[in-house]
């Protein structure tokens, strides 16, 4: 029951976020009911409609690419990837121990980590239509030396 409601914390900031930058409660609406659907059926492909439609709101949302609700919702969504997925295998009435939680959140806080670096450098990436070929092939192979990095810890 704490990884459902561990889904349900999670994606309440991410409902509020897209409700401050939409113009109707269409995303709430929509939020809301996939956040049910990931919450009743974690293992279903609710989580990752959720993800999917919240990641699609922001891109194509106004503002900077780097804003602040874009950087607040990178954690939140990965974290109702997490739950999801721990609560699609742990059975409802389950005690979890925080022993059985330190690989996860070792591992989580390892990819945020990577992806707020990445998210640095891409402040300092110029945008307009005058991008360099040098800095997106820098910032590529940033990602895949950090990658495999990753894959090491």
């Amino acid at each position: 029951m704490l990884m459902r409601l561990a889904i349900v914390l999670a994606a309440l900031p991410v409902a509020v976020i897209l409700n401050a930058e939409a113009e109707s409660i269409a995303p709430l609406v929509i939020v809301a009911a996939l956040t049910a659907l990931s919450v009743f059926m974690p293992a279903s492909a609710g989580p990752a409609l959720l993800i999917g439609y919240a990641a699609l709101a922001m891109a194509f949302g106004d503002g900077h690419p780097l804003r602040a609700g874009v950087l607040v919702m990178i954690p939140l969504l990965h974290l109702v990837h997490v739950t999801s997925a721990l609560a699609a295998v742990v059975p409802v009435k389950t005690r979890i121990e925080p022993a059985a939680l330190k690989a996860p959140a070792r591992r989580f806080a390892i990819v945020q980590a990577i992806t707020f670096v990445l998210a640095g450098f891409a402040a300092f990436i110029p945008s307009g239509p005058n991008i360099g070929l040098v800095e997106l092939l820098g910032l590529g192979a940033l990602t895949v030396l950090i990658a495999v990095v990753a894959l090491r810890i």
